[in-house]
């Protein structure tokens, strides 16, 4: 019998075995980096209790934070079986038990403020293992764009925590160069005499959750 021929299928067989091996630690590896986040409920601060907009802030949030092999939003199913088990003597302890929970690396809270047609939107993200959280913020006159907002909200937080890029975050960015060339064609003077006026972040960036320390 030919030697060759005898090793060929050892060595098939063999390279196989480390291909498989390098797939599954590669495989690992990537379910590894996937971060989680639990969305809590929106506070609703209006003079009707409005549970649609509550649950559809949810919904929205869900569906434009998920992103494939990258970040798992924990269903909104399993937040509210656990929200009975948070302790209520303290926001941050609160937000750490729901953490531990779901096992999330993320907990995100928020407030809905509603006074006549206008609204406003207050969330915040928290970075667990760091102990730190970003604020973000949107508002309108208009109750008719409030998808719009929220959307804007949940671009802005892709970006800023998970730095993924979005169409709605490039469409926010896009008219933010917008206002920039109008504000100078219009008022030249102006700038040069405030360089600041153009520092207009959605998010003033991380800042530290001291009370869990």
């Amino acid at each position: 019998m030919n030697k060759t021929h005898s090793i060929y299928p050892i060595t098939l067989a063999i390279l196989f075995f480390l291909s498989v091996l390098t797939t599954g630690g590669q495989a690992a590896t990537a379910k590894d980096n996937i971060k989680t986040i639990s969305v809590l409920p929106f506070k609703i601060n209006a003079a009707q209790k409005l549970p649609h907009i509550q649950d559809g802030i949810q919904h929205m949030l869900y569906s434009r934070l998920s992103w494939r092999d990258n970040v798992v939003v924990i269903p909104s199913t399993t937040i509210k079986k656990h929200l009975s088990e948070m302790q209520k003597n303290s926001t941050a302890a609160g937000i750490d038990d729901i953490a531990r929970l779901t096992r999330s690396d993320f907990v995100l809270t928020g407030t809905l403020t509603r006074l006549s047609g206008s609204f406003s939107i207050d969330a915040k993200v928290y970075d667990i293992e760091n102990k730190r959280y970003m604020a973000f913020f949107e508002q309108s006159k208009k109750s008719d764009v409030f998808i719009n907002k929220v959307s804007r909200i949940a671009a802005t937080i892709n970006k800023k925590i998970f730095d993924r890029t979005t169409g709605t975050w490039e469409k926010m960015e896009e008219e933010k160069l917008a206002y920039i060339k109008e504000m100078k064609r219009k008022n030249p003077e102006y700038m040069m005499k405030t360089p600041q006026w153009q520092d207009t972040e959605e998010s003033p960036g991380w800042k530290i959750w001291k009370y869990l320390f």
